[in-house]
């Protein structure tokens, strides 16, 4: 691989004069000096070690993003948007993908730390917050969807009100028996806010709370079809279900087909994040949408002032969840709006 001082000896110029041209610096050189190096740069495929130029600027124009399930379309678009942002700066992105293990999360927040990252964006809930708590001191970090503190800049949505809209909108179409099935419903703030919001919907519309057709596990397809099976072998009956997101109402949608249940003829079904197979499925799937492209682009907005140093007035940028209304539920009796 070649060196700096590979290009010095073959353009017969000082490394003063190499370095300064290779980090963009083209004062006091002249144009024809400047084209000499860059070509001789090219002829040697000369690569710069990114990781000693870091070193030196203490800037290494790299951001760390830590997402827990790469496979859920809700993260690509998310991603997307962080790096549409960051590129306008100047900043690359290494995205990592945690599983949604507490192991993983935390080797990747480490292996960032190490390569001298400028910033980290988190989402997902798998670190404790106490543990987090050693990252976000020592380095600029926003996180996405979870809370973190008092002193760390959130980007996230109304998770109570996006799950107590889901949750209304299946009462006010005569639903009584609301089954729910989200991600880990005892642990961190996404789930229980969600959870919260079903129950809260519950409550405001006298409707029993009935731990039995309450269901947990984590955020991907698979806790879908497990949930829906151990509530339909419990035979304790409903007529609907929310959904902590998009994936697990996939799941939920083959457990009932599985078992001979029609969408929503025998049981109808609400998802959450609006990711785009919703429109793709049959039926498509009534949603709560966030919109997750601008969370993206919104928490690398924040990252760039800390990073800049530059103010911050809130730190907490929620936005409003959207019901958007499609095919998988029935009305079974509509019932009076409570004043």
């Amino acid at each position: 691989m070649a060196t700096i001082k590979d290009i010095c000896k073959k353009a017969d110029v000082s490394t003063a004069t190499v370095s300064k041209v290779l980090n963009g610096d083209f004062s006091k050189v002249s144009e024809k000096t400047k084209q000499r190096i860059l070509e001789t740069a090219r002829e040697l495929n000369y690569r710069p070690n990114r990781l000693a130029r870091s070193l030196v600027k203490q800037q290494s124009n790299i951001i760390g993003l830590v997402v827990p399930d790469i496979a859920n379309p809700y993260f690509a678009d998310l991603a997307r948007g962080v790096e549409d942002y960051a590129r306008n700066f100047g900043y690359k992105i290494i995205l990592s993908n945690s599983d949604e293990s507490r192991e993983k999360e935390q080797e990747y927040l480490e292996v960032l730390m190490e390569y001298a990252v400028d910033g980290i964006i988190i989402t997902g809930n798998n670190t404790s917050e106490d543990d987090l708590a050693a990252y976000h001191h020592a380095i600029p970090m926003v996180a996405i969807d979870r809370y973190l503190g008092d002193d760390v800049c959130t980007v996230g949505i109304d998770n109570v009100t996006g799950s107590y809209i889901a949750t209304e909108y299946l009462i006010r179409n005569g639903h009584r028996k609301i089954a729910y099935i989200g991600g880990a419903i005892l642990d961190t703030h996404l789930p229980q806010n969600r959870l919260h919001g079903y129950l809260k919907a519950l409550r405001d519309h006298h409707l029993p709370i009935e731990p039995a057709l309450i269901e947990g596990g984590t955020y991907q397809y698979e806790t879908g079809v497990r949930c829906t099976s151990r509530l339909l072998d419990m035979k304790e009956p409903f007529t609907a279900m929310v959904c902590g997101n998009d994936l697990i109402a996939f799941g939920a949608l083959h457990a009932l087909r599985e078992r001979g249940l029609q969408v929503p003829g025998d049981v109808s079904l609400v998802g959450y994040d609006d990711i785009y197979l919703t429109e793709l499925i049959e039926p498509p799937l009534t949603t709560i949408r966030q919109p997750t492209y601008e969370l993206g682009r919104t928490a690398m907005e924040y990252l760039v002032k800390l990073m800049k140093r530059q103010p911050i007035g809130d730190r907490v940028h929620n936005f409003a969840p959207q019901l958007v209304i499609r095919q998988s539920v029935k009305k079974i009796n509509q019932i009076p709006p409570i004043e």
